[in-house]
């Protein structure tokens, strides 16, 4: 062996074959845990294609029997880093969708991989944009909320919010009342809860949330010069939540700030996944209605549950030809208004 050696790359299980540096190479991808059992940061070095697996071998190692010894690779495709499940026994899935063996499927900055019992993040490092802190994000709301706010009338008189995504004025959005909480609510609360919020209190972090923005919807317009909306509904919701641990135990003589939820890697990671599983429920309600009732249910046992395809074939009527082209016309229908999502809102 020449100078080259092995080496472990900076803060992952990486193994890559090159020179010896005197700094750890800069990783062109990561892939953070946020879900499953807990592990370090995943970086990814070097050229590629990086296998994962449960094999020591493999340049991931996964260690769990539901993870084949050599299950997918991660490599460097025409439009971007691609993932190929390589006909492994356990299967996985990219954004909750199944991934068919050997059918390489495009990778997106914060798009989601499930691999055994893991649930990892991607973040690819040339998309990654930073954004303002915490002290930067004025939240919209006017003063601090109480139980009355929660009837407050108002709410069922104030129609919409008006949201201009993009400062050139491109992309302007005015969203009806019940639309703007359907589609933030989940994030919201999952957020929250994560946070280690009890129920109670993840409802009162929506309520202020929400209620932040309608008291001040008649002259609300976001400014997309300080980020995207969904860096923006972030850095809201985090200082909600911040505010409800301030308030948990005002007698004690306790310094309130120990406990406090960090804007951190960790919080940008829980609110990223709560993020895009939103972005793709929104994008599958809209993708449900273009096509047959048939094709939907095709698409949902067998891209969304893992139902085998014989058994998915038995219950359709459809072949299995049929079935994997559904799958895959679908989930191409879904990515496109994902992408088109993300232009928008982040």
């Amino acid at each position: 062996m020449s100078i080259a050696t092995w080496y472990i790359a900076w803060r992952s299980c990486i193994w890559y074959k090159g020179p010896m540096e005197s700094r750890p190479a800069q990783p062109v991808m990561s892939l953070l845990v946020v879900g499953g059992p807990a592990r370090d940061r995943i970086d990814l070095c070097g050229e590629g294609p990086w296998v994962l697996g449960r094999a020591s071998a493999s340049d991931c190692v996964f260690d769990d029997p539901s993870v084949s010894r050599r299950h997918a690779c991660i490599e460097k495709g025409d439009q971007g880093p691609v993932l190929v499940d390589l006909d492994s026994r356990g299967g996985m899935s990219l954004n909750r969708i199944r991934v068919d063996a050997d059918q390489p499927e495009s990778l997106a900055d914060r798009d989601m991989i499930i691999i055994g019992p893991w649930t990892l993040l991607v973040r690819i490092a040339d998309a990654v944009q930073p954004e303002p802190g915490l002290e930067a994000t004025e939240s919209p709301r006017e003063e601090e909320p109480d139980d009355s706010s929660r009837e407050d009338s108002l709410y069922a008189t104030r129609a919409s919010i008006f949201l201009r995504l993009r400062a050139d004025g491109t992309i302007d959005r005015e969203l009806g009342w019940n639309d703007f909480a359907e589609k933030y609510s989940r994030v919201i609360a999952g957020f929250a809860r994560n946070a280690g919020l009890k129920a109670q209190e993840v409802d009162g972090v929506l309520q202020d949330v929400l209620m932040g923005f309608f008291r001040v919807s008649a002259d609300f317009r976001y400014d997309p010069s300080k980020g995207r909306f969904r860096g923006y509904l972030k850095r809201v919701t985090l200082n909600a939540i911040r505010s409800r641990f301030r308030r948990r135990r005002p007698d004690l003589n306790i310094d309130p700030e120990r406990e406090l939820p960090a804007h951190d890697e960790a919080s940008d990671a829980a609110w990223d996944r709560q993020w895009t599983e939103q972005l793709f429920f929104r994008a599958m309600d809209r993708v449900r209605d273009r096509v047959e009732e048939r094709t939907w249910k095709s698409f949902e046992l067998y891209g969304l549950r893992g139902t085998s395809i014989d058994a998915v074939a038995d219950e359709t009527g459809m072949t299995p030809q049929a079935i994997r082209h559904a799958k895959m016309r679908i989930t191409k229908q879904i990515r496109e208004i994902v992408d088109e999502l993300r232009a928008e809102e982040g």
